[in-house]
């Protein structure tokens, strides 16, 4: 007798559960939405070597780039990693040019430097896509 209880109990329970889980919306089965995943939202900038003001002097540059959150952070994600050997290449020729990364780069420089490289990737891209820029690493020697 107590075997037939305990057989009905696990099938009640997995009658519960199942009807629990069509129940559910399906957000809830998904482990999170695309917009939250980070690898799609931080891109990584492959190393920038650029030349310094003194010479034999270089600046090398790691950074990520931010992709806005939105519903269609695949796509634009995958654009921005279409688009990323000709904001490098753009990056590579202004940057220099531009004299604001040195060996004495304080905070107003870099904020400077993030602005110029969130204008010039959204320009190519041809839309606001890219949301911030995380410089990770500036090495001078």
């Amino acid at each position: 007798m107590k075997v037939r209880m305990a057989d009905r109990r696990q099938i009640l329970g997995l009658g519960m559960a199942v009807l629990t889980g069509v129940a559910l919306p399906g957000q809830v089965w998904a482990e999170g939405s695309p917009a939250d995943d980070p690898k799609l939202r931080f891109i990584n900038v492959p190393p920038l070597l650029l030349p310094g003001k003194e010479r034999y002097a270089f600046i090398r540059l790691v950074m990520q780039l931010v992709v806005r959150k939105t519903e269609q952070l695949p796509a634009e994600s995958a654009l921005v990693t279409a688009y990323m050997p000709r904001i490098v290449g753009k990056l590579t020729e202004e940057l220099p040019v531009d004299g604001s990364l040195s060996r004495n780069s304080g905070p107003n420089e870099l904020a400077d430097v993030k602005r110029h490289v969130r204008n010039l990737a959204n320009d190519i891209i041809g839309q606001p896509v890219v949301e911030d820029v995380l410089i990770t690493s500036l090495l001078t020697g």
